[in-house]
């Protein structure tokens, strides 16, 4: 079990090292909107009424303002199912919380009363018990509000935060945190932050006249999701075999989680092997949903009877508000004589 493990830990590492070199060129701020899933979700948090903390973090701010926190509340898709569900407040402690650390990161949080607008805005992760420190990963000293480093912000050993709510199954959400902390993705160098808030350059504050101060690494607030194609393709790594006359593609779930995450989201694969001329020789389809879904670290094996001179992947995903499944794969594998 060990050693499977430790070649897991390898598997992740290196797929990960992979994706970062992928995205190395990659502008996320002029690019985010035209990989964002057009499922009728708005495009950004228009009403900042109540956030104070976008005046002085303002780059901070515009990447949190277009992700799903932000839009936690005012998501069409949550309205809609809120209706449905007779206990509507068991919902509101996760998309409208109290900060966070003054309820001791309870997986039953309180919801604020109001500016619920905002969504899970800025408080509910930073602010400390004290109802006045900032909590984050580096305490720097400021003379806007008190500061403090908290090991809640040590993502490579600590996810509290996202565990907090994201463990919560309720409605059509399923809490795929807990199959994060079940297979204890953090003894091998994983974290929920090390995926959904890539690493990025640039000014954390500014002052009133909007200088910014000097550039820093942190981490983009946009919070990277299934929306994203570029994002939903690094949730899977491929290998492809010619075995007995048969082409077998693995299909590796390379998340902290299973996939998908969600009832009413779907993922369609369709392999086709074509001749040396292109042609289609024989195909295969598999589909993964919240009954049929890809466990942590486990592979699914998508089989096509003949074998031929390449394989072509496709995958498309299917997600609600979506009115057909939208493509955010294409790849193709040279095939072993």
């Amino acid at each position: 079990m060990v050693g499977h493990r430790v070649l897991l830990a390898g598997t992740a590492l290196v797929a990960l090292a992979l994706g970062l070199l992928a995205q190395k060129g990659d502008d996320p701020v002029s690019t985010w909107a035209e990989r964002l899933l057009d499922d009728g979700r708005p495009a950004r948090l228009e009403s900042l009424e109540g956030n104070d903390c976008i005046r002085c973090h303002t780059a901070i701010g515009e990447e949190w303002r277009e992700s799903m926190h932000a839009l936690a509340w005012e998501d069409p898709h949550y309205r809609k199912e809120l209706k449905s569900i007779r206990r509507k407040k068991s919902c509101w402690g996760c998309h409208v919380p109290e900060p966070l650390d003054a309820q001791g990161w309870t997986q039953k949080p309180a919801p604020r009363a109001d500016s619920r607008h905002l969504g899970i805005d800025c408080v509910a992760c930073h602010l400390a018990a004290d109802g006045v420190t900032m909590l984050g990963p580096d305490g720097i000293a400021t003379d806007a509000h008190p500061t403090q480093q908290s090991k809640l912000f040590d993502h490579d050993a600590d996810n509290t935060i996202c565990v907090t709510c994201h463990a919560t199954t309720i409605g059509p959400v399923i809490g795929i945190a807990k199959d994060f902390v079940e297979t204890e993705q953090t003894d091998l160098g994983l974290s929920c932050v090390g995926c959904h808030m890539p690493a990025i350059e640039r000014a954390i504050a500014n002052d009133d006249a909007g200088t910014e101060y000097p550039v820093r690494k942190g981490r983009s607030h946009r919070l990277m999701t299934p929306r994203d194609p570029h994002f939903l393709r690094k949730a899977f790594l491929f290998r492809v075999a010619v075995k007995d006359g048969r082409t077998v593609l693995s299909i590796e779930n390379n998340c902290g989680h299973r996939v998908p995450g969600l009832l009413e989201r779907r993922i369609h694969f369709r392999a086709k092997v074509l001749d040396e001329s292109g042609k289609e020789v024989a195909a295969s389809e598999l589909t993964i949903d919240n009954r049929a879904y890809l466990p942590v670290e486990e592979a699914l094996e998508l089989v096509v009877e003949g074998t031929g001179a390449t394989l072509v992947l496709e995958g498309r995903h299917e997600a609600p508000g979506v009115k057909r499944p939208v493509p955010f794969l294409e790849r193709t594998f040279t095939l072993e004589r």
